[in-house]
């Protein structure tokens, strides 16, 4: 009888999916976040998109916050 031993990898970037179920909203809505700038975009790398899961950890925390802004010159003084 041979056993197997299950192993938990770290993930350091994630599907579209994968990073969607993370928040716990459709893949739809993720996208539109991250067409609006609230989310990170993916990164292409031979064929696949992915999302890194710190940046999506960082926007997620901005959102939490409301500390998010379409302006991306809030927060500067001239």
């Amino acid at each position: 009888m041979s056993r197997h031993r299950l192993m938990s990898v770290p993930r350091f970037a994630l599907r579209r999916d994968e990073a969607a179920a993370s928040l716990g909203v459709s893949t739809t809505t993720f996208q539109g976040w991250c067409d609006s700038g609230r989310m990170p975009k993916g990164r292409k790398i031979d064929g696949v998109v992915l999302w890194d899961t710190g940046e999506v950890l960082e926007a997620w925390e901005r959102l939490r916050d409301g500390s998010y802004s379409k302006n991306p010159f809030d927060g500067f003084v001239a």
